[in-house]
């Protein structure tokens, strides 16, 4: 399968795009690149065919494609693949944050796919390694919880630091004082689960520090602070309990 080219098209033109237009190698060769307002047409006798719009576009821009008899695939994670309406169809999620302003090797970011046919995963998986990555095969049912999972561990918790970045600055204490303790705090999944690792005036229900620290919040930092406090004190007596 490594010795031809396949010619590849990418529309999109969002983060997801943009790491995959940079990183895309030989054997797989781009022919169109371009987002909704691409100059480009797209051609109908391409080899694979790739979709990173946002969630709600993708049916829209698969109608586009529909005459075509190349692998057309997205890149969602929250997306069945059966949204696709190609014979040939499958998914390339890659399961990473991925900012433009940021370059990430592709080593560092790990696909799962899902494909129609056997011989599309096969090809989804040599994207993959040509990228310098690896993929594994999962289907939608599954992926959609992948995807939840990385909200919570990542989305949520980024917004999170965001939270913390602004009651900083209100205090004029810089940012970078919390990186040591970020680095750490992602070290520990390393060796330890995360109910292991977990520390904090919550883990011991120290009401008085709590109620001193909820003082200092506004009503949305408040609400927060009780809900994970909460779920976090929860977790420790079920560990307990067992």
């Amino acid at each position: 399968m490594g010795a031809r080219t396949y010619r590849t098209v990418l529309i999109g033109a969002g983060n997801v795009a943009s790491f995959l237009r940079d990183n895309i190698k030989p054997p797989f060769e781009l022919t169109c690149v371009g987002g909704r307002q691409r100059t480009c047409l797209i051609p109908q006798d391409a080899d694979l065919y790739i979709i990173s719009v946002s969630d709600r576009a993708i049916r829209s821009v698969a109608e586009e494609l529909k005459d075509v008899e190349g692998l057309v695939v997205h890149t969602a994670g929250s997306v069945a693949m059966n949204v696709l309406s190609q014979r040939r169809r499958g998914v390339l999620y890659p399961l990473q944050t991925i900012s433009k302003k940021r370059q990430i090797p592709a080593s560092r970011v790990p696909f799962y796919i899902e494909a129609s046919e056997e011989q599309d995963a096969e090809l989804l998986c040599l994207l993959a390694e040509s990228m310098g990555s690896k993929a594994e095969q999962m289907d939608s049912e599954r992926r959609k919880y992948l995807h939840l999972a990385a909200v919570f561990c990542c989305n949520f918790v980024n917004r999170l630091y965001g939270l913390t970045a602004d009651l900083l600055e209100e205090h004029n204490i810089p940012f970078s004082v919390m990186l040591p303790l970020i680095h750490e705090t992602a070290d520990k999944m390393d060796e330890l689960t995360p109910s292991e690792a977990q520390t904090g005036p919550a883990v011991r229900w120290d009401e008085a520090v709590m109620a001193q620290q909820m003082a200092l919040l506004d009503d949305e930092q408040k609400l927060l602070y009780q809900l994970l406090s909460k779920s976090i004190h929860d977790d420790k007596l079920r560990l307990d309990k067992d």
